[in-house]
């Protein structure tokens, strides 16, 4: 009997694995098709830093607190964004960029990734709340399958973000093992967070906020665990920071020896008019923040569920469901957000990107009003609201893909052909420069400067000039410097060694043909570097033989009884 039992289970898991494949090919492939990718501004950015450190590997050299190569026509070679934008989880679009020599492959392979891992995400997540498998396709089609996520995905690709994303629903799910006293939870919450430290800073400070008001909530009403729960809570600290030294090292250093250009703070709130429209077109474009949707089938369930919660007795979907809808409305401009402008919440910018909180509750409400409710609800019915998700978001998905193009939208297709060339050539984002570089250094826009130096070689360790000169004169080549970082300066073979100052490099130019060759010298993060690396790997590999270990302990227990 145990033996039909596990040959069971054994193909139930191969089943929902291919079903995970499915999902995950068909998040992927119509963002691909036509043999293009449609690629924003944000994405052009992305796979720049990312082509950046697997040149290093490609080198195998470790990759550089700076960057040379691959940066934005209207930022400078040396900008710091290795250290200031978190990379270590971008490892997902690094590696297939090593091992395809067609980047337009690696590129779709590194989405299917990426979708995979977000449905193995929230599949975790809601198979320990529930063991209805319905319930829980439900959820993942709910979390995977919404606009909102496909505008993060493939209209703004905002590649940081939606690695965040994948990674987001294991923070609730560490909270509520805590939670529910398994010993084990602080390494799935010190795992998320360290995986959200090295992906996307303003996530991480979402995840650090939940943290934070569970602490209160077992301030307030379980003070009887308390003890053994904020233990917990620091052991999964501890593990976070031993993933996310590296990251958390770089940024702080730069930070306080620097004078950063900070992004642009606003609250921008959801337009209930740009909203209804966005949804009834069921559009995905990004350029209007105000106007971001979660696809009509998904935010009707979400003013269905909150509707329900008020007719029905109190339950744990009621809890989810209620949330649901109250927090999805607070994101709307009928609240004066104009008056806490200058308040924290402006480091979001986009209340929109909130939609996150909304779509894990929503899809945990829905996964419990199906469990709890499975003998009211028609198995068809559900299947049918599943697949209407699915054809909504991949309608929008294809539509955009073909037709947002054009002025304004800041969008183009990507290829095989155009792929080195519109990265290297594309204005993208200037931000991580020091505060008034330009202004400071004004001179080095000039069009006799311009036509003088010229970029002869580049690498990520290296960056060499070719500059001539009619006289003997001081010069400044556009190359960021950094406080902190210490550079090595070869000037037609002499070599000088400098600290950052914030500003240009100036050389010394003689009469005629010069060559300047431009290093950054390693700093002590490459060390936390390969903590952060093999930290994570001893974690990866603890947590798989305790899983082992628990499944053969549960198989024993079946043959005992």
């Amino acid at each position: 009997m145990f033996q039909l039992i596990k040959i069971k289970q054994k193909y139930n898991y191969i089943f929902e694995f291919l079903i995970l494949i499915c999902m995950s090919f068909i998040s992927t492939y119509f963002a691909f098709s036509g043999h293009f990718f449609n690629i924003s501004s944000d994405g052009v950015y992305h796979l720049g830093r990312f082509l950046n450190v697997a040149d290093s590997f490609r080198n195998l050299n470790f990759p550089e607190v700076v960057n040379l190569t691959h940066v934005s026509t209207n930022s400078y070679p040396g900008v710091a964004i290795n250290s200031f934008y978190p990379w270590l989880t971008g490892i997902i679009f690094i590696v297939p960029n090593l091992l395809f020599s067609n980047p337009m492959w690696a590129l779709f392979l590194s989405f299917f990734i990426l979708n995979i891992f977000t449905i193995i995400s929230i599949n975790s997540l809601l198979s320990y709340l529930t063991s209805n498998r319905l319930a829980v396709f439900t959820g993942i089609v709910i979390y995977q399958f919404n606009n909102y996520h496909f505008i993060d995905l493939y209209s703004r690709v905002a590649i940081g973000e939606s690695i965040a994303y994948a990674f987001f629903p294991i923070v609730f799910l560490g909270i509520i093992k805590i939670n529910r006293s398994d010993k084990f939870g602080f390494l799935l919450l010190g795992l998320s967070m360290g995986l959200l430290v090295n992906t996307h800073i303003l996530t991480f400070l979402y995840a650090v906020f939940i943290v934070i008001l569970f602490i209160i909530y077992l301030f307030l009403f379980d003070r009887k665990y308390l003890l053994d729960k904020l233990i917990q809570i620091i052991k999964s600290s501890i593990v976070a920071i031993f993933l996310g030294m590296y990251t958390i090292y770089n940024l702080v250093h730069m930070i306080t020896n620097n004078h950063i250009e900070e992004p642009f703070k606003a609250i921008i709130a959801l337009s209930p008019s740009g909203v209804f429209m966005s949804t009834i077109n069921n559009e995905i474009g990004e350029r209007a923040a105000q106007n971001w949707s979660m696809g009509l089938p998904v935010t009707l369930l979400v003013i269905f569920l909150g509707t329900y919660c008020l007719v029905t007795k109190s339950n744990y979907w009621k809890v989810y469901g209620s949330f649901s809808i109250l927090f999805y409305f607070s994101l709307f401009t009928w609240i004066p957000y104009d008056l806490i402008k200058d308040s924290l919440l402006a480091n979001v910018q986009f209340l929109g990107r909130l939609l996150i909180f909304v779509l894990i509750s929503l899809s945990i409400g829905v996964s419990y009003l199906i469990t709890f409710r499975k003998k009211n609800i028609k198995v068809s019915l559900i299947f049918g609201l599943n697949v209407v998700i699915i054809i909504f978001s991949l309608s929008a998905l294809y539509n955009y893909h073909y037709n947002y193009f054009g002025p304004g939208t800041f969008h183009s297709k990507i290829n095989s052909e155009n792929y080195y060339g519109m990265i290297n050539n594309t204005g993208t984002f200037a931000d991580y420069l020091p505060k008034n570089i330009e202004k400071d250094n004004s001179n080095t826009k000039q069009n006799d400067n311009k036509k003088i130096l010229k970029i002869v070689n580049s690498s990520p360790k290296e960056i060499t000039y070719s500059a001539y000169s009619a006289k003997n004169v001081d010069y400044q080549i556009p190359f960021i410097t950094y406080r902190g970082l210490n550079y090595v300066i070869s000037s037609n073979g002499q070599k000088v060694y400098m600290s950052g100052n914030g500003k240009f490099i100036k050389v010394r130019l003689h009469r005629g043909q010069n060559k300047i060759i431009i290093k950054v010298r390693h700093n002590n993060s490459v060390y936390l570097l390969v903590v952060s690396m093999i930290s994570f790997i001893i974690l990866v590999i603890y947590m798989v033989f305790i899983k082992f270990k628990l499944m053969h302990e549960q198989s024993l227990i079946h043959r005992l009884t």
